[in-house]
């Protein structure tokens, strides 16, 4: 029986593999081909895949397959069958065997296989090429309720494709009104611009029926078309619109339409008679109407229709109970017309009555609606004032009304100021009243104007304001907060989080690294927060993945990464490359303890958490020590460690930090950032909250637990600050006296500033013997009267072979050139900045620089002598140290019989000093 068993499993994989052969055989002796094949065959070969993977014969078929194909390249079941089995390994080869296919059976109108292999890709997830055969497919076999999912999909996967777009509009129209006309006009805005006017002639009528009144998106198509320079076409399109609002009897919609086409389309009759009848029923009751219109010489073919368009609108307005605007005389009221018609009386605030002839009120008063702002301030001043003091948002809709929609904060001051509240309090008004502003739908600042605002009739949403800031900002930082933000609020903004991701997924196309960085982590930031409740997907398009986007990161080098992190101004999407950063790079510690060092300090809380995590305390501990010691150099870096650490916002058991030293640097840095930070204050202010906020906790801290050397220090570094007031000074030494009222204070308090060695020294000096000196300006000297004229004979040696694009040697004697040049300006800086010590007259009572200190080690018992001069001489052979080390610092101002501790690598050594002398002179030149 078990003979039985191994037979059967031996012979049943060659007869699944056999069916295989009579597929092909069959295939080529039928001759199929896409107008041929059954859709029952899909069937098969989808059993046949089945059956193989049950099996495991996936690779021994999939072999066959190939082999097939390569002898029988039209084969439908080779491509077909190798196209599932690459999806189902994950190969992009998969796209390639499916679209030769899709091709062939739409030109022979096989949409029900179509249909089945389509179904087939998107099992794997989804595809946009199979989607839009799928889609085509449901149509043609009017499929209609499967249809819409599909198209829905497509629209918001491909915003640039009009058709999609189109589709889905009229797929939803009935039932869902709004969202329909969205896609519309997305539709109808891209056939625009790409001058595709069949397709657009074909739903601008739908758009018409279905949203006449959005004018705004009625003027973006304008201005698409005049760009084309289609002016005839334009008015064309803007025919239908008129009949809508001669409906509704809009009549001052009418007007503007018909002026825009004859503004497009001047010789016009038809749009020029529409004009004169729609003007005889808006100002049917005018005593002047018919005088007006031949004065104006508009039923006159021959003449410009715009100079008599002009004419009839600049006197018609001149009628019994309209409003005029004088310079200096205000509103008034037209109150009567002489009988023959060449004068009119208005009455004004201080001129009742008032006669002007026609002539000259055309050209000294400015015609007003009747709604218009001035107007109800003529004749209600008191619910005006009303209005302003009650209703914000109200007043500034009869304000903007009044003004076309549109004011300048210069123009809405000259308007309010004087008139409302005093000039001297606009700006109190205007804050608050910009944030009443922001909470208001029709209303907010033109997003490429940042001083001027609108008034909207139609509500704009939220999505809308930040789609507009987004188009309108060209900074790529600014941009990546709009998209942000968007996504903060996604109930409120999904449409503008559509058009982002379509934007950032096109960013990732680009051959821009740093784009492409920036594109992966806000998809990624999209796919994370539009994520169903359920856990289902945001359905969108990707270009890159994971794998894709770390080889980039993995190929930059440490100082790529830093500059790419530091044009990254949102705080969410540098957290994102942070972590992207420690997945991809092998370098990942120092390039995180690199970001460390950004200015402005925004994600150094983040960062510091990811290097926690991972256990890099040495790392850590190296950056707080770096900062601290280089205070200077990177202020805002140490301040921000130091805040962190003082305040205890940052108290970790790893760290090797001594509060009392960082106290003392934060005092340190207190005077030279009178030149650090030479505009504003911010620096300054943080050093003084860190020691002297949350009543003087830090600092108080400092004079509990120093004893009386360190707090003469610390007295002494703040009483040496120019920019604090004497007060500030004396309400430290008042505090110093409550908290250590048995201090003694000696008498040459004056000369305490000597206890602080390092704080005498100039900034960026460097303190050297004269030895030191003579030797660093030989070394000087040799590099530019040697090494130099060597390398430019290198140079010209090198230039004489020839090609220089494949000489070696001319490559290498530039390079050196240029490594040369960086020694000499380095050096030449140096010796400018070097002060060279007076031996003579260093002076003992204290360890200083140019002393000699021997110590007793408390942790061996040994005794050891150490000399403390410059870096220049440092040797530490000879025993010689720099002022500059870790432990020189922590010797400098101690006095024999002293105790100074070192700690370095979590480990303390206690020194005990025993003698300080003079360094013997006899060591110099």
């Amino acid at each position: 029986m078990s003979n039985e068993t191994a037979t059967t499993a031996e012979t049943k994989p060659a007869s699944e593999l056999d069916k295989l052969t009579s597929l092909f055989n069959e295939e080529i002796y039928v001759r199929s081909d896409a107008n041929s094949i059954p859709a029952s065959k899909f069937k098969i070969y989808d059993d046949l895949i089945e059956s193989f993977q049950s099996s495991g014969l996936l690779d021994s078929a999939k072999t066959k397959l190939e082999e097939h194909l390569a002898d029988h390249p039209e084969s439908i079941s080779a491509r077909y069958m190798l196209g599932l089995l690459g999806l189902q390994k994950g190969s992009i080869d998969a796209a390639a065997y499916f679209k030769t296919l899709l091709d062939s059976f739409k030109q022979a109108s096989k949409w029900v296989i179509i249909e089945h292999i389509t179904d087939n890709i998107l099992k794997f997830g989804e595809d946009r090429y199979a989607l839009r055969f799928k889609a085509e497919a449901l149509e043609k076999l009017k499929k209609n309720k499967e249809l819409k999912p599909i198209l829905e999909k497509l629209a918001k996967q491909d915003r640039k494709n009009p058709e999609i777009a189109k589709k889905y509009a009229l797929a939803i129209l009935d039932e869902n009104k709004e969202k329909a006309v969205a896609y519309l006009k997305q539709a109808i805005e891209t056939f625009a611009k790409t001058k595709e006017y069949v397709q657009f002639e074909e739903i601008w009528p739908i758009f018409v029926t279905n949203s006449y009144d959005d004018i705004q998106f009625v003027e973006k198509i304008e201005r698409i078309l005049l760009g084309h320079r289609e002016k005839t076409r334009l008015a064309g399109y803007l025919y239908p619109l008129v009949e809508p609002f001669k409906i509704t009897e809009d009549w001052d919609r009418v007007i503007y339409l018909l002026k825009k086409i004859l503004d497009h389309e001047p010789v016009s009759n038809k749009a020029r008679n529409e004009l004169i009848r729609v003007y005889k029923l808006k100002y049917a009751n005018h005593s002047l109407l018919e005088d007006f219109l031949k004065m104006s010489e508009l039923g006159n073919n021959r003449k410009p229709v715009k100079v008599c368009i002009s004419n009839f609108e600049r006197n018609i307005v001149f009628d019994t109970g309209n409003y005029v605007l004088h310079r200096n005389w205000g509103v008034g009221k037209i109150v009567s017309i002489s009988p023959n018609g060449d004068s009119i009386f208005v009455d004004f605030k201080d001129k009742k009555n008032h006669k002007l002839s026609i002539q000259m009120a055309i050209t000294s008063l400015k015609p007003l609606k009747g709604d218009h702002i001035w107007v109800r301030f003529y004749e209600d001043k008191a619910s005006v004032v009303s209005l302003f003091e009650t209703d914000v948002p109200g007043f500034f809709k009869e304000l903007l009304t009044s003004f076309e929609n549109h004011m300048l904060v210069a123009e809405m001051k000259a308007e309010i100021a004087g008139k409302f509240i005093p000039a001297v309090d606009w700006s109190k008004w205007w804050n608050k009243a910009k944030n009443v502003i922001k909470k208001e739908d029709n209303l907010g600042f033109n997003p490429k104007k940042k001083d001027e605002l609108w008034y909207r009739e139609k509500p704009i949403t939220y999505a809308e304001e930040l789609t507009e800031k987004f188009n309108a900002n060209s900074d790529p930082a600014k941009r990546l907060d709009i998209a942000i933000e968007a996504l903060r609020n996604k109930e409120e903004a999904e449409s503008a989080i559509d058009t982002f991701a379509h934007h950032y997924f096109e960013e990732e196309q680009t051959h821009d690294s740093f784009r492409k960085i920036v594109a992966y982590l806000y998809l990624d930031e999209v796919a994370s927060t539009m994520e169903g409740d359920d856990g289902s997907p945001y359905d969108f398009q990707r270009y890159q993945k994971l794998d894709d986007v770390s080889k980039i990161v993995k190929s930059l080098k440490r100082e790529e990464v830093l500059e790419y992190s530091s044009k990254i101004s949102n705080l969410d999407i540098k957290k994102s490359f942070v972590d992207l950063v420690k997945k991809s790079h092998s370098d990942w510690v120092n390039i995180l303890v690199g970001l460390l060092f950004e200015v402005p300090v925004k994600n150094n809380k983040y960062v510091v958490s990811v290097l926690e995590a991972d256990g890099k305390f040495a790392e850590l501990n190296l950056f707080i020590e770096t900062s601290s010691s280089r205070a200077k150099e990177n202020p805002e870096v140490f301040l921000w460690v130091a805040k962190s650490i003082l305040l205890k916002t940052w108290e970790e058991d790893w760290m090797n930090v001594s509060r009392q030293d960082l106290i003392l640097r934060v005092l340190r840095l207190l005077k030279p950032l009178n030149k650090i930070e030479e505009k504003g204050t911010k620096l300054k202010n943080t050093c003084q909250e860190i020691l002297f906020g949350n009543d003087a906790a830090v600092i108080s801290e400092a004079i509990q637990n120093g004893d009386s050397e360190y707090i003469r220090k610390v007295y002494a570094l703040y009483r040496e600050v120019p920019y604090i007031e004497e007060t500030e000074k004396d309400k430290l030494m008042t505090l110093i006296r409550a908290l250590k009222p048995d201090l003694i204070w000696e008498e040459e308090d004056d000369d305490e500033e000597e206890e602080d060695v390092l704080a005498r020294i100039p900034e960026n000096a460097v303190l050297v013997t004269r030895r030191a000196l003579n030797a660093k300006k030989a070394e000087f000297d040799h590099l530019v009267n040697v090494e130099m004229p060597e390398n430019s004979r290198d140079i010209g040696e090198a230039q004489e072979r020839g090609d220089l694009r494949e000489n070696a040697e001319y490559k290498a004697a530039m390079e050196k050139q240029v490594q040369l040049q960086a020694q000499i300006k380095k050096l030449e800086a140096e010796l400018k900045a070097a002060i060279v010590l007076d031996l003579s007259n260093v002076k003992t009572d204290r360890i200083n620089i140019g002393t000699t200190v021997k110590l007793k080690n408390e942790s061996s018992g040994e005794d050891q002598t150490y000399s403390i001069l410059g870096a220049w001489d440092a040797d530490t052979e000879r025993n010689i140290i720099s002022y500059q080390s870790p432990l020189a610092k922590s010797l400098l101002g101690k006095k024999v019989g002293d105790n100074a501790s070192l700690n370095l690598g979590g480990a303390e050594t206690k020194f005990k000093v025993l003698q300080i002398s003079r360094y013997s002179l006899q060591n110099q030149d």
